[in-house]
């Protein structure tokens, strides 16, 4: 394997600062001497991921990923790690040294730039065809939904021309089999040769969070097809991970700590243009549960403003209960005449949207509404199936003051001109959520966002939990808990490490990866300059090629060392690893002296000298 000789790795290490680097794709806030956020690698609701700089390492409490700056870049764009350590490189802008590489590191590499290469050079083919005479229609229609010149260079659109067009302009620069893996041409029906897939079509780019061109979509004007059309699944593209414009977004969320999720590509470009930044699509209104992932390490809040005919109801309800399962807090933006936002912005303009962001319903009211019949006067057989379906919502409510308010709006709503119907109707929505709540019936959302209730607890109090029961810590436990904090104090107190070979020796850990991250420990603290390519922590990874040990590692330096006597806590448990290394050694010494005695066999007396004074010291120590 293609290896990049120490000093090279250490200096693309020193100049690509981890938090930077992972702050492009997650959300981090500084707690103490570190950063904290949601795991990019795993669906949470509370950060458990942690990225210490002073380490430059990372480490996940939830999923137990670890590394450092090449191994996080590895695990999210999915790299070798040549790709992680060459894109790393040229992001800080050092040359790269000449290196041989086997075959196989040569064609992955060269196919995955020549993907990304073709894919940029069709979004420049496609833009460039837009300010010529063939594409006068797709300028038109972009300029007549308002669009300035400015903002389609920004958002890089384009236009498809005639069939065949962009095949013939990039077969010089790649080959079939590239563009056909990128999703750019396909085979003729009558076999010869290849055609585009798109023409005479607007398009817009799709771009990843680093704003790498990685697919298409293109909105017909006029003839057969379908309205829009999207690059088909590729090793680039997986519809499922993208959300369109959130490389142009991504600042604009953490900066409000809010999202609004809109439908269409228009309907991200124009409230853009207008200012308003913190706008992303799914491409399709089906969320996945990945995009709701990525879309809450970058913000909490989300206000979902997708159009409000029914099938936009239908859609906006399938996703927000994946959104509430992945930690956001859910709101509703209603429009009215069932506009989406580019036709509401062109026509009210900004301000009248950002006070409709404003106005945005919470999730429960917006539930209740669905639940409620639309009219003032509805009928037995309505007021039965409404109690059930808001009962159904209000069970999620834990806060019983906020569940009771809404249950007393409910029932006045249903009584209409009846006030003396309000109490009949309160004692039937009661009763059904009582049902509910005794049944264990519940949606899971967590709805301490709009009310107290935390995620995952019990619906209702229900009978006490007994208390439980303290299991003794056995010694074994006791010894590997030291080694652990061991190993942590010496990390960030390499002159203890004479202390630790004076009292345990030269191997004095029992755990397999403890010794391994010892032996490697020792072996650099020995060098001459052992900080001179970085921190101690990370330079240990590139020696412990085990995923394991690294992962093991990451976990005890995310750790945070409470003590304030470093030398204290580091005899507290070289003791208490002593103690249980002579208490096996007594158990060792047991055996050999019953092996003896059953065979009628005389007992070295040496064995004999050892095992007293062991029994001796272990007792003498517990007294």
């Amino acid at each position: 394997m293609a290896r990049f000789d120490e000093a090279f790795k250490e200096e693309v290490r020193a100049r690509n600062d981890i938090v930077e680097v992972i702050s492009a794709y997650v959300k981090l806030e500084r707690k103490g001497n570190r950063y904290v956020g949601l795991c990019p690698f795993h669906s949470e609701k509370t950060p458990s991921f942690h990225v210490v700089p002073d380490g430059q390492f990372y480490y996940c409490f939830g999923c137990k990923a670890s590394g450092d700056v090449f191994t996080f870049l590895m695990e999210r764009e999915h790299l070798t790690f040549y790709e992680a350590v060459v894109q790393l490189a040229k992001r800080a802008g050092i040359p790269l040294p000449r290196e041989e590489r086997t075959p196989e590191e040569e064609r992955a590499y060269r196919e995955r730039r020549d993907m990304y290469a073709a894919l940029d050079l069709a979004a420049r083919f496609y833009h460039h065809q837009l300010f010529t005479p063939a594409g006068k229609p797709g300028l038109d229609y972009l300029l007549g939904r308002g669009l300035t010149e400015e903002t389609i260079r920004r958002f890089r659109l384009g236009w498809a021309p005639g069939r065949g067009m962009l095949y013939r302009a990039l077969r010089d620069r790649f080959p079939p089999q590239i563009l056909q893996k990128v999703g750019l041409i396909v085979p003729r029906r009558d076999g010869q040769g290849f055609t585009d897939v798109f023409y005479e079509r607007v398009m817009f780019p799709i771009t990843d969070l680093s704003g790498r061109v990685i697919g298409f979509g293109g909105r017909i004007l006029s003839g057969d097809g379908a309205k829009y059309k999207n690059t088909a699944e590729t090793p680039l593209f997986v519809k499922r991970h993208v959300l369109f414009g959130l490389d142009q977004a991504k600042e604009e969320m953490r900066a409000r700590n809010q999202a609004i999720l809109v439908e269409g590509y228009m309907d991200v470009i124009t409230p853009h243009q207008a200012g308003i930044r913190n706008v992303v699509a799914p491409l399709g209104t089906a969320l996945t549960d990945e995009q709701c992932r990525i879309i809450r390490q970058q913000a909490q809040q989300v206000i979902v403003a997708f159009d409000m005919d029914t099938a936009g109801q239908l859609a906006t309800l399938r996703g927000l209960q994946k959104l509430y399962d992945s930690g956001c807090d859910v709101r509703v933006l209603q429009l009215p005449e069932g506009k989406d936002p580019d036709e509401f912005i062109r026509t009210h303009g900004a301000p009248a949207f950002v006070e409709r962001i404003e106005q945005a319903v919470p999730l429960i009211e917006f539930r209740l509404s669905r639940a409620l019949p639309s009219h003032r006067r509805p009928t037995p057989e309505e007021m039965a199936k409404a109690v059930e379906a808001v009962a159904q919502v209000l069970v999620d409510v834990r806060n019983e003051v906020v569940r009771e308010a809404y249950v007393d709006q409910v029932a006045e709503r249903l009584a209409g001109d009846d006030p003396l119907l309000k109490p009949d109707l309160k004692r039937a929505i009661d009763r059904q959520l009582n049902r509910l709540l005794r049944r264990g019936f519940q949606h899971n959302l967590p709805d301490f966002r709009n009310n107290n209730r935390g995620p995952g607890l019990p619906a209702s109090p229900g009978p006490t939990r007994p208390r439980p029961v303290d299991v003794p810590v056995t010694m074994a436990e006791l010894a590997h808990r030291s080694e652990r904090i061991l190993l942590r104090l010496m990390l960030e107190h390499p002159g203890l490490l004479r202390l630790v070979e004076a009292e345990l020796g030269e191997d004095p850990f029992a755990d397999p990866c403890h010794r391994q991250i010892y032996a490697a420990g020792r072996a650099l603290l020995a060098e001459a300059d052992p900080l001179a390519g970085g921190s101690v922590i990370a330079r240990l990874f590139d020696r412990l090629p085990d995923p394991e040990v690294r992962r093991v590692l990451s976990e005890l330096a995310a750790e945070p060392m409470l003590t304030t006597d470093p030398e204290k806590e580091a005899a507290d448990c070289i003791e208490k690893i002593r103690k249980h290394r002579d208490s096996r050694r007594l158990e060792e010494l047991e055996n050999q002296i019953r092996v003896a005695a059953a065979a009628k066999q005389r007992v070295d007396p040496a064995i004999w000298n050892e095992y007293v004074a062991l029994a001796r010291k272990l007792k003498s120590s517990r007294s």
